[in-house]
This record gives structure tokens, sequence and C-alpha cells, in this order.
């Protein structure tokens, strides 16, 4: 039994497979000084934002923290919301950076350039909750291209169960893997058995709780970690298909799909037409097989 205090803030994991009370983390509410981590980690990356203060939009659908060196809007997945926070920052000249899955965000930036709203000059995602595909990155920057608005990546990595966000990766190898490194000294990584697993650490090197194992393998790669997905959440046959789409294949397609049979069924994006058998309609495929933009991909 977990000793509760008053002001404790819980979150369950955005994607967890467990129905009971239990697999929450605490959330620490003096926050996180997110930006100048990323200043630090990924100094090319974060360059566009130079010495500005940031808007940091909140598009992920569980609570990871309060950063404390931006100015935080929590949209609560609502598009319409974090069009309006972008808006805002465009006209007050603020860089954004984007925290969500990176489904939600391509869809967030489409609805927003269709309604051909005022552009932040600069952007960050900081994506999390299950693997981005390269073909979809490089989609979305085509789509703020045209707008003159640059947008880079930063992929985050975590436990739900013991802190988000505890690696994060902007690069990736020769074959298009992400190069892990954690954020900080509180992060301790160790792979028994090729498993990666979890914790947090003081300052002293002692360990806050037991070795977390993610259920996915890790190896050591330069200076980094080279991750690798169960086949549970991520098929090879569904990544190599997923990163055949072209940008244009990505603006018709929501990136949830389906697998019947070893065929992949696709949702399209809503008003897409089909131009095959294996596309859906957005309703259409919502109706067979279900949908939320709240809910990970089954991408296993």
């Amino acid at each position: 039994m977990s000793a509760f205090n008053p002001g404790d803030m819980l979150s369950y994991s955005a994607g967890s497979t467990q129905t009971g009370p239990d697999g929450f983390r605490k959330i620490n509410r003096a926050g996180l000084p997110l930006l100048g981590l990323l200043r630090q980690l990924f100094p090319a990356v974060y360059a566009p934002f130079g010495t500005r203060l940031p808007l940091v939009l909140n598009a992920y659908p569980a609570s990871v923290g309060f950063p404390t060196d931006g100015v935080l809007v929590d949209c609560y997945l609502s598009f319409r919301t974090a069009s309006r926070a972008l808006q805002l920052a465009a006209r007050e000249g603020l860089p954004v950076l984007i925290l969500g899955q990176s489904l939600f965000i391509a869809e967030l930036l489409r609805r927003h350039q269709s309604q051909g709203f005022a552009w932040p000059d600069a952007l960050i995602a900081l994506v999390g909750g299950y693997h981005t595909p390269l073909s979809l990155e490089r989609a979305m920057q085509a789509t703020v291209q045209s707008a003159g608005v640059s947008l880079g990546f930063v992929h985050g990595y975590g436990a739900a169960e013991v802190e988000a966000g505890m690696l994060l990766a902007s690069e990736r190898n020769a074959q298009g893997q992400l190069r892990y490194r954690a954020r900080g000294a509180d992060i301790h990584i160790s792979t028994p058995g090729g498993r990666l697993h979890l914790a947090l650490q003081n300052a002293d090197g002692t360990l806050r709780s037991a070795p977390f194992d993610s259920g996915d393998s890790a190896r050591a790669d330069s200076d980094g970690w080279i991750i690798e997905n169960a086949g549970s959440r991520l098929s090879p046959a569904v990544l190599n298909a997923l990163e055949s789409w072209t940008a244009h294949d990505w603006s018709r397609r929501t990136g949830y799909l389906r697998s019947v049979d070893g065929t992949l069924h696709m949702q399209l994006r809503e008003g897409a037409l089909s131009d095959g058998t294996h596309e859906l309609g957005f309703y259409a495929y919502a109706e067979r097989f279900g949908m939320s933009w709240l809910e990970k991909p089954k991408w296993g």
C-alpha cells in the first residue's frame, strides 16, 4: 500500500495494459527545467529557439510533470485548444515545445495548416509513448516547411511506473535506429540478459526503487543506447510498412492500422478518399476496429 500525502499527484501510463489500481507514479510537483535540459543535450535541435522564452504545449494523454522554464499550456488533447496556443505563440514571438504522441501531433499540424492559421517560427516536438517512424518525422517537417517553420524532434523513452522521459534521443544511426542517452545522473540503466531495466537513483548512486523491466531490449552504441521494442509493441513488418510511406501517404493516413490475416488495413484521415481496397475511411475504420486519439496505435 502506497503512502499518500495531501497534494500528491498520480499519473497512470497512457497506454498501460493494466486494468487494476496499481502501476502509477507520483509526479514531481517541483517541476523540471526541461528547456534547459534540451538545450544542454541537443544544442543543434534547440538552436532555433535562441534565448527566447518558449511556450510548452502539453498534448500528451497523461501528466508528464511541470516544466519550470517555459510558459505551459495544457490543451487536454483538444485540437482547437492546441491550435489556439500555436496562434498565441505566433503572435507573441514565442517558439513552441510540443509534448505529445507523434500521431496526434501530426494531425494537429495538418489541421492547423488547413485552417491557414499563423505559425510560430520554431517548433520542437518532444515525442514519446511509442516509436516515431523516420518517414513520419519527414512528413511532419514537410507539413510546416512551406510556412517557413523549423521543426526539430527529440524522442523520449520512459517507464510509466517509474518516470517519463528517462532517456532522450535526437539522432539516428546508419540503420535509422534512435540513439538514446540518459537525461541526467538521476537515471540508472541496466541490461541483464539484454533487457532494458530502468530506475531512478540518488546522487550517491543508491537506487530509489528496484530496476523496472521495460519489456524491451537494449544495447550500448557509441555514447548512447539502441532500444529495440518488443514485437508485441512494434512488429518489424509494421515498421517496414510505415517507413515505406511517403509524405503524401502520411497526409492521407492517420497511422492507425490493423493487421488481419497478414493484411494491413489503414485508417484514412477525415475527408480522405480510399485509393486502395485496404484503406478504410476514418469512421469506417473506427467502426470496425475502434480508434481514439487518446490511445496508442496497435503496431505489434
